[in-house]
């Protein structure tokens, strides 16, 4: 009866643990990164924490763009890595970084000459607004190394390179803390710097990243063989599958990217209590969704793969097991939190008032955890590696601005509702899209094979 609807063999198994436990290990040290910081920050007070988790919005945004327009290239990628057509690929990378370069130059210029009108955006209080411009300015120094190397890496993920990945981020997580360390307590003869010397230790640690890539990429990598300086060599023939197929994904991830910015300047103005709060559960739901990432984008790569070699039942059976994979791994780390919430938020120099707002929207990850995680494998993974990006577009985009944020508005400024009600409002869309994403699976419809013979 399992083998009719389930896929339980060494197969599925060994795919998934060789993507998704090397990428659980990277987001492990993304946010550990990210836990540093605040740490290191809240020993600063809640002023610091917030400054630097505003002031980060911009890059987050250009992260999520990434995220976007490559996601939308590993569209094609990992389904033409099922054919075995790694000259495509590299013509697909050529595109996706071009992209990224261009669009990592506009941030940064942005974030470096309107400084004070973004940070304005995000709150009206004078003290985090001036510790927000220090950070961002500082920051935008390394939008373009992380732009490149990041757009290189999340590639190799489409044709199951990863543990580069993963080794880079490892080392750069040393960087980013050692150097996060003299710059905001002035160790070593250093100056004091504070906000702004976690932003050179994000800056020195985006640098290495970058050196790391252009090594192995030059020196190291032999199995696609792309390189940087082949990027201004666009294939237009190309250009139009790209816009089909990730256009919808760069559209999902910036849709989605400008409601978390505006949960952002919502929270903002709520208060630098609600913010600092958010700041430490943002970290330990990050920690605790790594799992969920990992199978996510093991996901994508599997039903890619897998729909690229033609074997359509296989793929279907996949979807359906992997849904099952990401509830019980959901269900695991609902535990978890529930366990460490207590012993981790008392590493933190926060405010009682933010402290015991954060354990109360702890309660609310607690809860949704299984859920949010069917969603995010469903929507990173199992929509967008079979091809179906125009669907996970609807329900990502419509489910931030049609209840999310509408609910976060009504809730946290009108109503001024309680900050476990106000994190829930803006995380509850979750309980409408998994029903869409099942029905969408289980017929069978989001199966679309999106590579071409004549190319």
């Amino acid at each position: 009866m399992l083998k009719k609807h389930f896929v339980f063999d060494k197969e599925y198994f060994k795919a998934l643990a060789a993507v998704a436990l090397p990428i659980a290990m990277q987001n492990v040290i993304n946010h550990g990164v990210s836990a540093m910081d605040t740490i290191m920050l809240g020993e600063l007070g809640d002023i610091a924490v917030s400054g630097a988790n505003l002031g980060g919005q911009t890059f987050f945004l250009m992260m999520i763009a990434g995220f976007g327009v490559c996601g939308g290239a590993s569209v094609l990628i990992s389904q033409y890595w099922g054919k075995g057509n790694t000259e495509v690929i590299r013509r697909v990378m050529r595109i996706s970084t071009m992209t990224m370069f261009v669009i990592s130059i506009c941030f940064s210029l942005a974030a470096f000459f309107f400084t004070e009108q973004i940070m304005s955006l995000f709150s009206n209080e004078a003290e985090v607004v001036a510790a927000g411009v220090k950070y961002l300015k500082t920051l935008s120094f390394g939008f373009v190394f992380y732009a490149l190397s990041n757009c290189y890496f999340l590639a190799l993920r489409g044709v199951e390179q990863v543990k580069i990945s993963t080794t880079v981020y490892a080392m750069s997580f040393f960087v980013n803390v050692i150097v996060n360390y003299i710059f905001i307590f002035g160790k070593f003869g250093a100056p004091a710097l504070g906000v702004q010397g976690a932003a050179i230790g994000t800056v020195a640690a985006r640098m290495f990243e970058f050196a790391c890539a252009f090594v192995y990429m030059y020196f190291i990598e032999k199995k696609i063989g792309f390189k940087w300086h082949c990027m201004f060599k666009v294939d237009k023939s190309l250009i139009p599958d790209f816009m089909h197929h990730a256009l919808p994904v760069m559209g999902n991830e910036l849709i989605w990217g400008m409601g978390s910015v505006t949960t952002g300047i919502i929270m903002g103005h709520i208060g630098s209590t609600f913010v600092a709060a958010n700041s430490v559960v943002n970290v330990i739901y990050n920690l605790s969704s790594v799992f969920t990432f990992g199978v996510a984008n093991a996901a994508a790569v599997i039903c890619g793969k897998t729909i690229g070699q033609g074997k359509l039942e296989r793929a279907q059976k996949t979807a359906v097991t992997l849904n099952l994979t990401a509830f019980c791994i959901g269900v695991v780390m609902s535990l978890v939190v529930l366990l460490v919430r207590s012993p981790f938020l008392s590493i933190y120099n926060i405010t009682p008032q933010a402290k015991l707002a954060a354990f109360q929207m702890l309660t609310v990850v607690i809860l949704i955890q299984p859920l949010a995680a069917i969603d995010i494998v469903n929507i990173i993974g199992v929509l967008r590696g079979g091809g179906d990006t125009k669907l996970a577009l609807a329900l990502d985009g419509g489910g931030m601005w049609l209840v999310n944020i509408p609910l976060s508005v009504i809730l946290g400024l009108v109503i001024k509702a309680p900050a476990p009600l106000v994190y829930l409002s803006m995380r509850c869309d979750a309980f409408i899209k998994i029903f869409i994403e099942i029905w969408r699976i289980h017929s069978g419809r989001w199966i679309r094979t999106v590579t071409r013979d004549d190319i």
